[in-house]
């Protein structure tokens, strides 16, 4: 590829790409969520508590849809019981599945999830004293897309622990409505008790505001999960108009990552076919950490990278500083806001002194990317050292950089305030 090719595609492609933003919204508490017959006691039976070979219980569970084997079950306690400790509460709980098939139960809960929300269910799993539990599941579901899940849990026979399953729906859930899902497989039973769910904005949607990818350009995305609890989240890849951009690779617009504890995923965007761009959104929950990494591949020299941490930014203004005394910058504005809005642009040399004033017009949440100096106005910034201010006219933004020496590049921070 001649230099000059190289050169423009560099600039399309990873000056914007290197721009990471994240915005926040916290609710101070978490929200629980009605759930019907969450203890299964809505049925009321009339049978003493048993089991074994003749066992209290209704087909019917209030409130859930039923598929297979599944029942509202009272079970017996204390010594000889199938639950010698108890149950969670009341005096029911869910069966689901048996030695003569498996079962689900779901239920709709009317709703679609909000955009930016964590949504942490929780669920009793038990095992009964007389009769093994082979395999579960506790689930999420938006629409009949699985979000979230859990099958792990073993509790020892006659009891029950607690399984926790958390979904985070990213900056565009979709429309379709969020289900909670039990099931059981394989021979045996899962008893089921006090479920319950509780949603919080207190996960970070971190965005990448352009991605870009070309047969020079790859991208990926690093994720770890430092907690002891398994995360689960959505990443949604955006196109420059807004729409759900379809990623060749991954053949889909979003995708689910499963975050084991102490889990790391990747996500990798290959150098592969004509340029395209757009931008990625992944609401990460607390204890997730992630990065960016943006590697240019060129026959005839080696492999060139930068890596780019995500960052948060309830930014008006982004101070960058810049070095084109022997180097070229590339930076790009983003507007958070959902309105239009004029981005500012003040360039400073190293005495402090106005070197250059620009505007940047952006459309709500659209971006900008420019080399620095072919801003109009800004022509002074080439060959000096300096620093340069962008400021919104309303909400927020946020701008990061490259700065390029031949080949080479890496990326610039910004200070926010």
């Amino acid at each position: 590829m001649p230099m000059q090719i190289l050169q423009l595609t560099t600039r399309i492609a990873i000056w914007s790409t290197a721009v990471i933003v994240l915005t926040a919204t916290a609710f101070a508490q978490g929200q629980a969520i009605p759930i019907a017959n969450a203890g299964f006691e809505s049925d009321v039976l009339g049978c003493a508590p048993s089991g074994g070979s003749n066992p209290c219980f209704d087909p019917v569970i209030p409130g859930w849809s039923v598929i297979g084997r599944a029942s509202t079950f009272k079970p017996s306690t204390g010594p000889g019981g199938v639950f010698p400790g108890g149950i969670p509460g009341g005096v029911n709980v869910a069966a689901v599945g048996d030695q003569s098939g498996g079962g689900v139960i779901t239920q709709d809960l009317g709703f679609a999830p909000l955009a930016n929300t964590t949504y942490t269910l929780t669920v009793s799993v038990g095992q009964r004293a007389d009769s093994p539990l082979t395999a579960y599941a506790v689930e999420l579901l938006v629409g009949t897309t699985s979000v979230a899940s859990d099958t792990t849990l073993r509790p020892a026979a006659g009891t029950f622990a607690l399984d926790t399953v958390t979904y985070n729906s990213g900056s565009f859930p979709g429309i379709a409505h969020l289900f909670i899902r039990l099931s059981a497989s394989g021979g045996g039973q899962a008893d089921f008790d006090q479920v319950a769910l509780n949603a919080s904005s207190g996960a970070i949607t971190q965005i990448l505001p352009q991605l870009a990818f070309v047969v020079v350009w790859y991208t990926g995305l690093y994720f770890t999960n430092i907690t002891s609890t398994p995360v689960s989240f959505t990443v949604s890849f955006i196109g420059d108009d807004g729409n759900p951009l379809t990623i060749p690779a991954l053949g889909a617009s979003s995708m689910t990552v499963n975050l084991a504890a102490r889990g790391t995923a990747l996500t990798e965007i290959p150098n592969a076919g004509p340029l395209v761009q757009g931008y990625v959104s992944a609401a990460l929950p607390a204890g997730v950490t992630a990065y960016g990494v943006f590697r240019q591949s060129v026959g005839g020299i080696n492999d060139q990278e930068a890596v780019v941490p995500l960052s948060r930014t309830t930014a008006t203004t982004s101070t960058l500083l810049f070095d084109d005394t022997k180097y070229v910058t590339g930076v790009a504005v983003v507007n958070l806001a959902s309105v239009s809005a004029t981005i500012s642009v003040v360039a400073r040399d190293n005495q402090g002194n106005t070197i250059g004033i620009s505007n940047i017009a952006l459309a709500g949440h659209a971006k900008r990317a420019v080399v620095l100096r072919d801003l109009p106005g800004l022509a002074g910034v080439a060959g000096s050292l300096g620093s340069v201010d962008f400021t919104a006219s309303i909400g927020n933004l946020a701008a990061l950089g490259l700065r390029f020496d031949g080949a080479a590049f890496t990326s610039i921070p910004t200070s926010n305030r």
